[in-house]
């Protein structure tokens, strides 16, 4: 299990009220799909308190952050745009943007800030290297493109980090809440979201899973799921939740292929967790042949479900490892199954196996094939015509 949080470099604390709406959004993208928000300013000089009198911020925090789901989605080029008409006062753009650390001397990373007409100033920070589109001087209009989302800087997942300030002098918190402004700052504002969603789940196969290759999301297996029990990996589970609770219950649960509860890890949360990895693995060795299914639970309420098959071994067929399948990329059909020694198998992208009948005579479409050949193993996808 792991869990983060963004530490932004911050200047001293002050507030000031909005006289009337006048921001638009300043990322692409569609609130709880695309991205979340996970911290906003902080309001409570002796604790931890966001506008609204809840827990989505950190001590100190003067901006808010907008988070998308993983390093992958950064590299489809996350928009970020102006919120208001103004003119570019400065920019950064050359720094590494695949921070993981968390470094608070690296501060806001590649950034440009925007003087608006009405004494107000915006920011925004850990930009991808690169990304810039605007130069110092320039005009922009509300909603116009000056970068994309990145990890630069003191950050440790890909996020906008988007700073509000009146006369470059007092930090103002754009949101409006019982213990906040009065009057909001942006048009249309998102809204204060905490509910409880999975964004991604999946199965891994790996000697060790840490965080970074879920932060970019590498998959050692693709759907459908299918794993040998002779491997000396480990099996994991994993999932990229927001809007957890304190004192509430997560719960992994392993079934066997006879649907019994074969394995059951459980973790209570020692505080809210508003962008959170969780993870758990089995010792996948000897496991029963069939399908298998693991279930996460949220207390009582299941919110994620995975489902495996392991397959069955022959004694002069012993699978060790998974490979890559750069050898068979180029290989027809037809010599994928003469070959002699290699064992072939071709699922639907539904995950439903051909039948011999039924794999003479595929239908034009993406499939995975399942190749296993004296001690190797691998999958990957293939077009056929």
């Amino acid at each position: 299990m792991r869990f983060l949080y963004f530490i932004i470099f911050t200047f001293s604390l002050s507030a000031m009220s909005i006289a009337q709406p006048f921001l638009q959004l300043p990322v692409a993208g569609n609130q709880g799909e695309d991205w979340v928000i996970v911290n906003y300013l902080d309001w409570d000089s002796m604790g931890v308190s966001d506008y609204n009198c809840g827990t989505k911020s950190y001590d100190g925090h003067q901006g808010t952050d907008f988070v998308i789901r993983s390093f992958a989605a950064m590299d489809d080029s996350v928009a970020v745009y102006a919120v208001a008409a103004g003119t570019v006062t400065y920019t950064i753009d050359n720094l590494y943007d695949r921070e993981t650390s968390g470094d608070t001397s690296k501060r806001l990373g590649n950034y440009v800030a925007i003087s608006h007409p009405n004494s107000y100033y915006t920011y925004y920070a850990h930009l991808m290297q690169h990304s810039v589109q605007v130069e110092v001087g320039d005009t922009v209009a509300a909603g116009e493109l000056i970068g994309y989302v990145g990890s630069s800087g003191n950050s440790t997942d890909p996020h906008l980090h988007f700073e509000l300030w009146y006369d470059s002098l007092y930090v103002v918190d754009p949101f409006a809440g019982t213990c906040g402004n009065v009057v909001f700052a942006f048009i249309d504002p998102p809204a204060y979201d905490t509910s409880l969603n999975v964004w991604e789940s999946g199965l891994h196969i790996k000697k060790e899973l840490t965080i970074n290759d879920l932060r970019e999301r590498v998959k050692t297996i693709i759907k459908p799921y299918v794993i040998d029990s002779s491997s000396d990996s480990l099996l994991y589970f994993w999932s990229h939740i927001y809007g957890l609770r304190k004192g509430k219950e997560l719960s992994l649960k392993w079934f066997n292929p006879k649907n019994e509860e074969w394995f059951v890890y459980s973790y209570t949360l020692d505080q809210d967790y508003w962008y959170y990895y969780y993870w758990s693995y089995i010792d996948h060795q000897n496991l029963s042949p069939g399908d298998w299914e693991v279930k996460l639970y949220y207390d009582d309420t299941e919110i994620a479900t995975q489902t495996f098959k392991v397959r069955e071994l022959t004694a002069t067929s012993q699978i060790s490892k998974v490979t890559d399948c750069s050898d068979y990329n180029s290989w027809t059909l037809q010599k994928l199954r003469n070959t002699p020694g290699l064992l072939l198998k071709i699922f639907n992208i539904n995950g439903q196996e051909m039948t011999s009948q039924e794999d003479l005579q595929l239908a034009t479409g993406l499939y995975f094939l399942h190749i296993s050949e004296k001690n190797k193993f691998c999958v990957f996808k293939k077009w056929i015509d």
